[in-house]
């Protein structure tokens, strides 16, 4: 019996990437096999992005280049956010596709291909983790968002919040945890709203963190994506608690003047968001801070931001992202009457901001020159004047430092404590001490 073989191209947010790895499972389950070459594949599956404009255009040129390269005998699949978003258009505009899923649902891939007498199994499948390394893994908590942000169309693509249920996510953990899963990375369009979407009687973030704890090993337990109305002293006590939960705080403020909070439609104003930062400071001793920040909003004065510069270096953000307002229809940004910003002026603004986080982020790794951290090492550094690549807690993968080590041997996915010897804004120098 011959294997149908499938390549996959993934794009997009952790979130997305988790999808992709759960519809593989359900195709190997199936009887499917994967390959690395797009050209051998029976199927081609591209797992598309939406969310802006430039993740548009990347997802579009990418299903083009597979169109332009598919065999008569191939399939081409296309899945995500952008699909989903526009499932109506897409289809007439690019008719050699032969699959259009929209947005990850379980069993849809197989019953969409025909194998739907194969799909009823789909909730036993064991987890995927395809990551870059196989010590590391992403874990989704919930679908969707009830957050209505004025210049998010996530809710538009995915719906409202739907929280997955505690007993499923350790189960999925437990999966990761037997593939050797060293770091587990919770992610959810609002993490802290888990549990929330089910009333007073649902689960809270911190009773599945106790849940996760209880019944795995897993040494490394991270959370990204925090709303600030959602954070409770429960879940603060217990990251200030537990050794296993990475003392590391995601929460994408995205601004901090009230005015344009508000146009925003964040739940927040400046005053309740410092108490709230200062709260997590205080609770959490050296707890790792990361956020993102959007210039540019149509209405926003240089007062509002001078306010946002303020706040960024009142607080002192170990990890800072930032970027520009990006119009994307059907969101109520779209509506606003406010005078748009000039592209030259939103640019200029986060170059600042840029240019104080630097600052602000030099500053905090110098700190750790002389220090004994611990080390989760990533990779083996090829060709270099380095022998490994690792991350402390405060350092989430892919969007954050990353550790240089210079002496010392060591195992990719093992933990060792390191002596930091120098350090520049976004990565620090150490050689290895012992294991950890």
């Amino acid at each position: 019996m011959k294997h149908p073989r499938i390549f996959a191209a993934q794009l997009g947010c952790a979130k997305n990437q988790v999808d992709g790895e759960h519809m593989l499972a359900e195709l190997y389950s199936a009887g499917f096999v994967s390959t690395e070459d797009a050209d051998k594949a029976d199927y081609m599956l591209i797992n598309t992005c939406g969310f802006i404009e430039d993740a548009k255009t990347e997802s579009i040129n990418t299903v083009l280049s597979f169109i332009e390269a598919k065999k008569p005998s191939q399939k081409l699949i296309v899945s995500g956010c952008l699909s989903g978003r526009y499932i109506e258009e897409l289809p007439k505009e690019m008719p050699e596709v032969d699959y259009w899923l929209g947005t990850y649902e379980p069993g849809k891939i197989l019953k969409v291909l025909g194998l739907g007498e194969k799909a009823s199994g789909t909730e036993n499948i064991a987890r995927l983790n395809l990551g870059d390394y196989k010590h590391h893994a992403y874990l989704k908590i919930a679908e969707g968002c009830d957050r209505r942000c004025a210049f998010c169309a996530i809710p538009n693509i995915r719906g409202k919040q739907i929280s997955f249920s505690v007993e499923s996510i350790v189960k999925e953990a437990k999966e990761l945890e037997a593939q050797g899963v060293q770091e587990l990375t919770l992610i959810a369009q609002d993490t802290t709203f888990y549990g929330h979407d089910q009333g007073k009687k649902g689960p809270s973030l911190a009773k599945l963190l106790k849940a996760v704890l209880k019944e795995t090993n897993i040494p490394w337990i991270r959370t990204l994506y925090w709303y600030p109305e959602f954070i409770d002293d429960e879940l603060l006590e217990l990251m200030a608690s537990e050794p296993r939960i990475c003392k590391y705080v995601d929460m994408p403020i995205q601004h901090a003047s009230t005015r344009m909070l508000k146009l925003m439609r964040r739940s927040y104003n400046e005053q309740s968001l410092r108490k709230m930062l200062e709260a997590i400071r205080t609770k959490i001793p050296g707890v790792t801070l990361r956020t993102t920040v959007l210039v540019g909003f149509p209405g926003e004065t240089q007062e509002d931001f001078e306010e946002l510069m303020r706040l960024i270096q009142d607080v002192r953000f170990e990890h800072l992202g930032g970027f520009v307002f990006s119009p994307e229809e059907g969101t109520p940004a779209m509506k606003l009457k406010e005078t748009p910003v000039e592209e030259e002026i939103a640019r200029a603004r986060l170059d600042a901001i840029q240019d104080l986080q630097e600052e602000i982020s030099s500053e905090a790794n110098e700190a750790l020159i002389g220090k004994e951290v611990k080390v989760l090492i990533d990779e083996v550094a090829e060709e270099s004047d380095y022998h490994f690549i690792g991350r402390t807690e405060g350092n989430s993968l892919d969007s954050d430092d990353i550790v240089k080590i210079v002496e010392g041997d060591a195992n990719p996915g093992e933990f060792y404590m390191v002596k930091i010897i120098d350090a520049e804004p976004h990565e620090l120098t150490g050689r290895i001490v012992s294991h950890a």
